[in-house]
């Protein structure tokens, strides 16, 4: 979530070495402050981290396996419900983080924000399904000076929906949430003003809304990232609100008329997504709903694809935090995920389950600890479980999962 982005301790100010002048200054030369684009750069923060893994499943999945391809997610590998994290007994190099920042304020009203990846998750939500360097973000900035500032921003930028965020580091679990891969987009380009009242930062209540080409689901390379594949545009209205120190609650909504989502041209796609997440001394606590729905489209053993037809998806998660000291804290994630008539987990035609829907309920036990107060080391087991053979134990349908891994963030 967009609300979400500061991590504390991962960003460092550039500075920079005076060189010795060669020559007499000319006295009417600009100074470094004086000039627009120096004073810019200048205050441009640096930042990043290394994010590598390991996973292993109990259930020794036949890693030459594919899951079915949907109109909201291609074809994955073993685990159905897992996204960055799905292959069996593998190593991964998930990303390696490059980010600039320079934040517009009232004394430089234009800012930017630049986010370069690398790896194997970029491959997962840019669709290319090839490793290599991706821009995770880049946007513009311009605080215009409306009241306590309007905030306007413009290119690609991080989605408002959800709690768990593309950038690990910022999440409490290794392996990321059904709701967040499933049902939630990634990120967006399109254009975004933000208006915030009360508080010494204006954060106490923040309206939001923006217009995009769609939901960058990871499905297509031009869904919802640098062009549009459709001549309507996605609508995001989020409002977020701080009503003590430590309590955020935000409620965001999109709307669109996707075609790679739907077959419907009139706003076929919606999105609601609540996020309610407190901050005590030492514990956090944090639930996220979202339930979205697609018109004119039809399950894999559900209705079939028409006018009048809607597939609906929704889950809710809880998750919390617990820092027993600086360098030790313990996280669990406990979700449920709704597939009401099978459009993203369809069941095995090999399997004899009742119904066309699918229910899955997944628990998370992460351990974090903290080596020489920089490199986060994550431990974590998972337990996947649902009521349809949607998944795979020894290349035979299986109704859950169990899976361990390993995960190293080195922030710089």
């Amino acid at each position: 979530m967009q609300l979400r982005r500061e991590v504390d301790g991962l960003k460092a100010l550039n500075t920079t070495k005076e060189v010795p002048s060669q020559g007499k200054i000319n006295a009417d030369s600009m100074a470094a402050d004086d000039n627009p684009l120096m004073t810019l750069f200048k205050g441009t923060k640096l930042s990043g981290f290394v994010d590598v893994g390991y996973q292993f499943s109990f259930n020794q999945l036949n890693t030459n396996t594919t899951g079915p391809a949907t109109p909201i997610r291609p074809a994955t590998g073993n685990n159905p419900v897992r996204i960055f994290d799905n292959s069996d007994n593998s190593f991964y190099m998930h990303e390696a983080h490059l980010q600039l920042e320079r934040l517009a304020s009232k004394d430089m009203i234009v800012g930017y924000h630049i986010e370069l990846v690398g790896g194997h998750d970029p491959s997962v939500y840019d669709g290319s399904g090839v490793i290599g360097v991706s821009v995770q973000e880049a946007w513009v900035q311009i605080l215009a000076p409306l009241g306590d500032g309007l905030d306007i921003r413009a290119g690609r930028m991080a989605t408002l929906v959800g709690y768990e965020v593309l950038e690990n580091i910022s999440n409490m679990n290794y392996s990321r949430g059904m709701i967040f891969g499933i049902v939630q987009p990634f990120t967006h380009t399109g254009v975004r003003l933000s208006y915030g009242m009360g508080g010494a930062n204006h954060d106490m209540f923040v309206m939001t809304m923006g217009f995009n080409n769609g939901f960058n689901l990871g499905n297509t390379a031009s869904n919802g990232l640098f062009e549009d594949n459709d001549h309507g545009k996605a609508l995001e209205m989020q409002v977020a609100i701080r009503p003590i120190k430590d309590l955020l609650v935000s409620v965001t909504f999109l709307v669109d008329n996707d075609q790679v989502l739907s077959n419907s041209t009139n706003d076929g796609h919606y999105l609601i997504d609540l996020v309610a997440a407190y901050q005590m001394d030492k514990l956090t606590f944090a639930l996220n709903f979202t339930q979205t729905a697609v018109q004119g489209v039809g399950g894999a053993t559900g209705p079939v694809s028409g006018p009048g037809t809607r597939q609906r998806l929704n889950g809710i998660a809880v998750y919390t935090k617990y820092a027993w000291t600086d360098s030790m804290a313990s996280a669990l994630r406990i979700e449920y995920f709704s597939d009401w008539h099978g459009q993203i987990l369809a069941k095995p035609a090999l399997a004899a389950d009742s119904g066309d829907g699918t229910r899955v309920f997944e628990f998370t036990l992460t351990q974090e600890i903290k080596i020489a107060s920089q490199l986060v080391l994550r431990i974590e087991f998972r337990h996947d479980d649902s009521n349809q053979h949607t998944f795979l134990r020894n290349s035979s349908p299986a109704r859950g999962d169990n899976s361990f891994g390993v995960e190293a963030i080195m922030p710089f």
